[in-house]
């Protein structure tokens, strides 16, 4: 098996295409699941794995912002002051779109946090960087509060894990789905 960045499979294919004819590849064994990733993984730098999570976040969010400003910007079809009660423009389907795009618009936060806490650690990651990102969005963090939130849900998470590291092997999945995402939560 040939492990190379994407750049590599674009930028250097018949390089690739001729190591893999040769058979000039380690021969992957696996070694029981999370094994072989953590070793891939322990390969990249810092940057690299910061870049990844944070990427990961952004195109998850990326629908939300995009269809809070289409639903928001039809709504302004109707005037731009169609969506206020006050307004002789009111239209109550601008309003309704004006509604949905601003409630879209709020969980943009969250979902950048959640998901970078995810890519970090997984479902319980998802949960603490919801959570961390909706405290950020209440705290007026903002943007920035939510990357923050995102890595801080990842590395609570990842502690968590070292720290409950005793715990018997059956209660693997009360660890997963209950103690950290609560723990976590609270942190």
């Amino acid at each position: 098996m040939i492990t190379v960045p994407v750049a590599d499979g674009i930028y250097k294919a018949d390089e690739l295409i001729a190591k893999a004819q040769k058979q000039d590849a380690p021969i992957y064994q696996a070694s029981g699941g999370e094994e072989a990733t953590e070793a891939d993984a322990s390969n990249e730098s810092i940057g690299r794995k910061f870049y990844k999570h944070l990427m990961n976040g952004v195109s998850n969010m990326l629908p939300f912002v995009i269809a809070e400003g289409i639903l928001i910007a039809f709504s302004f079809m109707f005037g731009i002051h169609s969506a206020d009660p006050a307004s002789p423009e009111y239209n109550t389907f601008a309003a309704a779109l004006k509604q949905i795009g601003d409630l879209s618009f709020g969980v943009i936060v969250p979902v950048l946090a959640g998901f970078i806490g995810m890519s970090i650690a997984d479902c319980p990651g998802l949960v603490v960087g919801f959570v961390g990102g909706l405290l950020a969005n209440v705290g007026g963090a903002g943007f920035l509060g939510g990357l923050l939130a995102g890595f801080l849900a990842g590395g609570i998470i990842l502690a968590l894990r070292k720290g409950f590291s005793w715990l018997p092997k059956p209660l693997e999945g009360i660890k997963a789905i209950f103690l950290f995402p609560v723990l976590g939560a609270v942190l």
